[in-house]
């Protein structure tokens, strides 16, 4: 099937300025952070998330998430975007300029009130309301659908609450939806059958898949979605990342990895391989994580 595929280029969408640093337990300077945003720059990543606008209560590595907007060296071509959980975060990152936002929200109800502290009724609610202000703003919005592939409090989820959701974020007016294997609890059979039953019944939205570390069962999972037809891939330079409030979670696929895997497979990213290795050797210096636990 591979050996006859027909694409030649896939998107990559960079989440480790803001998801793969997230979790980190000692404060990283806010000048090494924009340097590892300038190097995916750098790089040849088009679209970086590089940060969140959550509460630093919750989430404290994200504190400075104004100062490292400002400090990136912007570069033409390139959407620099980030997470916000509500309207307040929506706001804040107006103020920064911003003109792509990411909403999240789960699947599962227990992991939804202990990420948000809310019900996934009110979190498409609130993504409702934000997606209305982003429209009249010029605003666009990426979603995240977490706990697709299963939950690490309820365990194994229905698929078919995943589309219920993904059809309501797109009647809201998320451009893009993107799923979430929180803790990588996914397979490649999983992996191929749920993107492509979503697919197939989005008539406007993107669809994305964002696959976490389980001993390289990631890589398996994102070549069954390609196969089933997605053409975006979420990564973190240097594997690192996670879910904070989610039991398990060992990091987020190695975006270095993912671009070799699609460049051997004569596919472009538009990724520089060289400079994405150095990215995500300098990622992994920032962590304190990383040799913490099994990655």
């Amino acid at each position: 099937m591979i050996a006859n595929h027909n694409c030649k280029e896939v998107s990559i969408f960079e989440v480790g300025p803001r998801d793969g640093l997230q979790p980190e337990p000692v404060f990283i300077p806010t000048e090494k952070k924009i340097e590892l945003v300038n190097r995916l720059t750098d790089a040849g990543c088009k679209r970086i998330e590089v940060t969140s606008f959550v509460h630093p209560r919750w989430v404290p590595q994200m504190a400075d998430s104004k100062e490292v907007l400002a400090g990136i060296r912007k570069k033409e071509g390139v959407t620099y975007n980030a997470l916000i959980p509500n309207l307040k975060g929506l706001e804040l990152a107006m103020e920064c300029g911003l003109k792509e936002v990411v909403t999240i929200m789960s699947t599962s109800e227990s992991h939804n009130k202990k990420n948000l502290n809310m019900s996934t009724g009110d979190s498409l609610k609130e993504i409702e309301q934000i997606n209305k202000v982003a429209a009249k703003n010029g605003v666009k919005v990426r979603s995240y659908i977490a706990t697709v592939f299963g939950c690490p409090i309820e365990g194994e989820m229905s698929p078919q609450r995943a589309l219920e959701i993904a059809l309501k974020l797109e009647e809201y007016g998320s451009y893009e939806i993107s799923l979430g294997d929180t803790t990588g609890m996914a397979n490649p059979v999983s992996a191929y059958e749920i993107p492509k039953m979503i697919n197939e019944k989005l008539t406007g939205a993107k669809l994305a898949v964002h696959y976490h570390k389980y001993h390289g069962l990631e890589f398996a999972n994102n070549l069954a979605s390609f196969e089933a037809g997605i053409r975006i891939f979420d990564g973190a330079a240097g594997g690192l990342g996670g879910c904070p409030y989610a039991p398990g979670a060992k990091g987020n696929c190695q975006t270095e990895i993912l671009v070799e895997m699609f460049q051997r497979m004569g596919i472009e990213t538009g990724i520089d391989l060289k400079q994405i290795y150095e990215a995500g050797e300098y990622a992994q210096t920032l962590s304190t994580l990383l040799h913490s636990r099994c990655v």
